[in-house]
């Protein structure tokens, strides 16, 4: 697991042993939620305010995070993220 960034108290990570399809995980207190790289929820769930925070996010970071995906999948390391531009 990698903490890719924090939004406030959500934490954004990517796992290195993930064989689907390209995602993150959301963590908010006791809640995981996996995303896909488009910002649709996969599983989980998410309170709606926080639901369009993150998937804004992952639309301004997506190269970011997809570039990460690749990383973490060919075993280097990722970069974090910063939370906002």
């Amino acid at each position: 697991m990698f903490e890719l960034s924090r939004l406030l108290i959500i934490v954004i990570q990517m796992y290195y042993d993930d064989h689907s399809e390209s995602h993150i995980h959301v963590k908010q207190a006791e809640n995981i939620s996996k995303i896909d790289l488009q910002g649709n929820l996969l599983k989980g769930s998410i309170p709606l305010l926080k639901f369009h925070i993150i998937k804004r996010w992952i639309l301004l970071h997506q190269d970011e995070l997809l570039n990460n995906w690749e990383k973490i999948r060919t075993g280097k390391q990722p970069e974090r993220i910063k939370p906002w531009e």
